[in-house]
């Protein structure tokens, strides 16, 4: 396959950490749309994890002529397989060690780090600081596992991602999360851990919770399966007015601009089902239960009755198979549907 030097550029750039978003995003399409150029960037990748030192320069001439090497050795290669699906997941590895730091290979997921600079608050003052922060991002139809430095295991649900710090610094353990992720937070009075969704921030201690706050969300929702949270819109004035508690077995809602609803009760099993690989509808509308339908199968689904979007639905899954879910559905809302690979058409009858 030839490429160009752009390419080469592009490749290079991308697997040591310095591209843009929109150069990853370019790299990924390609990938998914050529065989031979994935093949290319994983074998740039395997010279560039010989790295020994994250700080480590790659020459551009050396390392293609490493890759001709073993592209023309490829015979005595073993060959890795990876899945079929046109939308996995894209390993992009930069050469950073962390030891800590562990995709399980149980779930798929995008890892891609980055060098950014972010602004934060040190005892509610306004110094700034500089950390490299990881982002682990899932598309459609995709989860993923991570264990931070701390210890603190993550499962990202679909469509979601989440920013870290390379190893906790200061007084607080913070992270952004943006979808819906479950934590398992490592016990550490001394370090609060919080985790900011959109404009809502979650402090905890040492606890199990769910966040889940999507953009097309008109809320965040925290639950907690055990410990205990606290909650509060980020328009806070810090009198605590708006700062609900959590414990186990209660769970808010924070409407976007608004303060945290009071604590309610809700079925632990059927808040966290989805870790477990089934799905929960509470009485939700079925426009949001076709977007959770999207996120989690990589659908595109259309309704043709733009009514039937906000009849309340509800129902468990225990394990998600998309055949009966979209059976049960129609049955219970009085609809066809259509199937055409991944377009779903809920249709009348």
């Amino acid at each position: 396959m030839e490429l160009r030097e752009q390419d080469w550029e592009l490749i290079q750039r991308c697997v040591s950490g310095r591209s843009t978003p929109e150069e990853l995003r370019e790299l990924r399409t390609r990938m998914q749309t050529s065989a031979e150029f994935e093949e290319v960037v994983r074998q740039v990748e395997a010279i560039w994890q010989r790295a020994e030192a994250p700080e480590v320069e790659v020459d551009l001439d050396k390392a293609r002529e490493q890759l001709h090497y073993r592209l023309d050795q490829a015979s005595s290669i073993p060959s890795r397989q990876y899945p079929s699906r046109s939308r996995r997941s894209r390993w992009i590895s930069v050469g950073l060690k962390v030891a800590a730091l562990a995709l399980l290979s149980l779930f798929a997921g995008l890892f891609v780090v980055q060098q950014m600079a972010f602004e934060e608050q040190e005892d509610r003052g306004r110094q700034q600081s500089f950390n490299v922060l990881q982002v682990l991002e899932t598309e459609n139809g995709e989860k993923a596992r991570v264990t931070f430095s701390d210890g603190t295991r993550v499962i990202l649900n679909s469509a979601s991602s989440i920013r870290f710090p390379q190893s906790f610094e200061g007084d607080h353990r913070e992270v952004w999360l943006e979808g819906e992720a479950y934590f398992d937070v490592a016990h550490d009075p001394e370090h609060p851990f919080v985790v900011r969704s959109q404009d809502i921030e979650i402090e905890v201690l040492g606890t199990e919770f769910n966040v889940r706050g999507w953009k097309e969300d008109v809320d965040v929702q925290v639950a907690v399966r055990e410990g205990k949270v606290a909650v509060q819109s980020g328009s806070d004035s810090g009198d605590g007015r708006s700062r609900v508690l959590l414990t186990e077995g209660l769970m808010t809602r924070v409407a976007r601009g608004g303060s945290p609803a009071e604590p309610n009760p809700m079925e632990v099993q059927e808040q966290f089902l989805w870790t477990t690989g089934g799905i929960h509808f509470d009485n939700k509308p079925f426009g949001r239960v076709v977007q959770d339908l999207e996120r989690r199968f990589d659908l595109e689904i259309d309704v043709e009755d733009p009514d039937l979007l906000q009849v309340p639905y509800t129902g468990t899954f225990q394990y998600a198979e998309l055949t009966e879910i979209l059976n049960v559905m129609a049955t219970s809302l009085g609809v066809g549907y259509e199937k055409d690979g991944s377009r779903i058409r809920f249709v009348q009858p």
